[in-house]
């Protein structure tokens, strides 16, 4: 009889822990391996972009929607694209023959320290020279037909890792 008591105890917990781990493996970089389709939601816009070389459709989140305008900017002669939608998103996106932009180890005073690299997105923190996170960026590759866009948040942004994570969700949403 104690030992159907001890095991009707045991059972619950081993339960339990078999949750925690099963949704554990869900939340740690590098366990995913595949990005899950981006759902819009409602009063999400999206945006076909068809300036220069660029050709895509991205989608916004409604929230930045519903203060900001998005601007779309075209800089033809550096082959390059600006989208933004208020201080806290601003994303730049380039052409080129190669994945050429990478993340540096350091910049001037800021140190870069790779938080999360999956799907050739890489979201990262800009660290001052005491360690201390100053700001975080995204910096993502798209390779379409062996043409390669590389886009990343701005440089002279000071962003939130939620504004961050907002970008690297607009990101995931392009679709050539």
């Amino acid at each position: 009889m104690q030992i159907v008591l001890a095991m009707n105890k045991a059972l619950p917990i081993s339960a339990v822990i078999l949750a925690l781990i099963v949704f554990t493996g869900c939340i740690i970089p590098g366990t995913r391996r595949e990005r899950a389709e981006i759902e819009l939601q409602r009063n999400d816009s999206i945006f076909v972009v068809d300036d220069g070389d660029f050709r895509f459709r991205i989608s916004l989140p409604k929230d930045l929607m519903i203060t900001h305008t998005p601007e779309i900017t075209l800089h033809e002669h550096e082959n390059r694209i600006e989208i933004s939608c208020g201080p806290s998103f601003h994303i730049t996106g380039e052409i080129s023959d190669t994945h050429a932009k990478q993340l540096p180890d350091q910049v001037g005073a800021f140190h870069y320290n790779e938080i999360d690299n999956e799907d050739n997105s890489c979201l990262f923190a800009r660290n001052l020279p005491n360690g201390e996170v100053f700001d975080y960026g995204v910096l993502q590759h798209i390779d379409f037909n062996h043409t390669y866009y590389t886009f990343y948040s701005d440089d002279q942004g000071e962003y939130t890792l939620q504004d961050v994570l907002k970008m690297r969700t607009a990101l995931a949403s392009i679709k050539m």
